[in-house]
């Protein structure tokens, strides 16, 4: 499927650097996209948006309070930026 959706992999240079995306990728897998098995490209695309959407709008996240991704940034922005603190998740340019 990679080739037919022209599409390439990518490469971090360490672990920490794609550890959150590659959690996001395993939940919609396992979550949607083995569930509702798509049968082609087209379907996967169509899948893989509607997962993506549903991650993002609907299912709640024990990390962000039970909240959705959106209805979290949504109430964090309304603090206001100035009311959190600042923290590094991982920066690889320190030894």
């Amino acid at each position: 499927m990679l080739k037919e959706g022209a599409t390439q992999i990518s490469m971090a240079l360490s672990a920490q650097d794609n550890a959150y995306a590659e959690r996001i990728n395993k939940t919609i897998k396992e979550e949607y996209l083995d569930r509702w098995k798509p049968m082609n490209f087209e379907q996967l695309k169509k899948f893989t948006k509607r997962a993506v959407d549903q991650y993002n709008n609907r299912r709640p996240h024990n990390n962000l309070g039970r909240l959705s991704p959106v209805e979290f940034e949504r109430r964090w922005q309304e603090k206001g930026f100035s009311s959190h603190p600042i923290i590094t998740i991982y920066d690889n340019n320190e030894p």
